[in-house]
């Protein structure tokens, strides 16, 4: 077994379960196993700019990157459907990134929103994007596709998020769906008042499909995840406001 895995094991992360090929490897981190203290962030809160000690999250962050080979990119993320080139690129503003590069991981950080993986049968790029409620209705995904722009067959992982149970949403954020694409209509529940229930997995299945991606794997599929209810393994912005961010990242690996 290779020793960043071996490493990775010990701070209780996901594996993906998808069928990319054997040079792209890819983790999704829970809370367990890290250095944080404070409840709201314990344990491995990898972001520095939600409230928890900074030594704190120096700790988490050199804990992960000691057990990887490559540079870790991170993003500023602005819940838009900016999409960055890497390393090519000095301008971190954007929910998504992609490279075709050895040894350059893409990583999108979350605490209910969608985080999703690309890569296609022949292992030529990896992608990591941040599909909040604004960015996925924006067309984050259609703007990730158009961009990268390859030929071969797309794959598609998606990590964990907040469940359709328990994502609730107004009208605002109905229209900001349907309007930019109608055929989301049927990821809402109409609950109480004029209350829906979001499920932002549906919403990333039918947009990928409607761009001819069939080969979608992980959340609702070959795994179920909900930050929400998953208290003990997930952060969830929506169940505790002052929370931790996981990290999902992807790369290439040739050796």
């Amino acid at each position: 077994m290779k020793t960043w895995m071996m490493h990775l094991m010990m701070s209780n992360i996901v594996t993906p379960d998808w069928p990319a090929p054997l040079n792209v490897k890819a983790i999704q981190t829970t809370r367990r196993g890290g250095f944080s203290q404070d409840p709201a962030y314990a344990e491995f809160n990898l972001s520095d700019n939600v409230g928890d000690h900074p030594s704190h999250v120096t700790q988490n962050h050199k804990h992960l990157h000691k057990s990887l080979s490559s540079q870790v990119y991170w993003l500023n993320q602005v819940h838009g459907v900016n999409i960055i080139d890497l390393p090519n690129n000095n301008m971190f503003d954007a929910d998504g990134a992609y490279t075709s590069q050895e040894k350059v991981i893409c990583a999108v950080r979350t605490a209910d929103c969608l985080p999703i993986l690309l890569t296609d049968d022949k292992g030529s790029f990896v992608s990591a994007i941040h599909a909040g409620w604004k960015g996925l209705g924006l067309g984050i995904i259609e703007s990730a596709i158009k961009k990268i722009n390859v030929e071969h067959n797309i794959i598609a992982w998606l990590g964990p998020c907040i469940g359709k149970d328990k994502f609730e949403v107004g009208q605002n954020v109905f229209s900001h769906f349907v309007d930019n694409d109608p055929s989301t209509e049927t990821t809402f529940k109409a609950c109480k008042g004029d209350k829906f229930l979001l499920d932002l997995v549906s919403a990333a299945h039918i947009k990928l499909k409607n761009l001819g991606i069939v080969s979608i794997y992980g959340n609702g599929i070959t795994q179920d995840y909900c930050t929400y209810q998953q208290a003990d393994t997930f952060f969830s912005y929506r169940r505790d406001k002052d929370t931790g961010r996981m990290a999902t990242l992807v790369w290439i690996d040739n050796n």
